[in-house]
């Protein structure tokens, strides 16, 4: 019989590091398994989008607020904009004034809006929507769409924003129904 005398320390480095790259493998692609980041991403522009209709209707004077959804090097943010005085008189850029400002979620995951006339657009990087909500009733204006360039007024959107689709592992929307500002979270697979 040979003289069994355990691993040598080569032996033992070698499991060690295969053990690392193996739960490193773990550590990232479980939660692209579990579709947390979508998940996580989703709950929070639904959040964001209970709070921007709160703003329209208490923080409004004669203009209506507004949310911009963008995605940036750190992930997926909202600002939300209020106007900067109670009465607006123009209806340029400068009449509001970013009130709050949060991440939402990573930028791993796939955001895409899909508006009433069929048409979606892909959040990317240079590329914002624009939510905007009635102060007289909380219902939803026509979003506008940014791909880098001006806008123009606030509000001045092309159509309704009617979902908004979060897409990392697994598949979450938030449909909005524009009439009543409301929207519904789901889980689609």
């Amino acid at each position: 019989m040979k003289d069994n005398r355990g691993f040598s320390l080569v032996e033992l480095l070698v499991v060690v590091a295969i053990m690392g790259v193996m739960s490193g493998f773990v550590f990232i692609g479980l939660p692209l398994l579990t579709g947390q980041n979508a998940r996580e991403c989703a709950n929070n522009m639904s959040a964001a989008l209970g709070r921007e209709k709160n703003y329209a209707l208490t923080r409004s004077g004669t203009a209506d607020c507004y949310m911009e959804l963008m995605l940036d090097s750190d992930g997926y943010r909202v600002k939300y904009y209020i106007p900067q005085n109670a009465v607006v008189e123009g209806h340029s850029e400068s009449d509001w004034v970013l009130a709050e400002e949060q991440k939402i979620g990573s930028g791993q995951v796939n955001v895409t809006c899909s508006f009433k006339d069929g048409t979606s657009v892909n959040i990317t990087s240079g590329q914002s929507v624009k939510f905007v909500y009635d102060r007289t009733n909380g219902a939803c204006k026509k979003a506008a769409q940014s791909d880098g360039a001006t806008l123009g007024m606030v509000g001045g959107g092309s159509e309704y924003c009617t979902g908004i689709t979060f897409n990392r592992g697994r598949k979450y929307e938030i449909t909005l129904y524009p009439e009543t500002g409301k929207h519904v979270l789901s889980r689609v697979n």
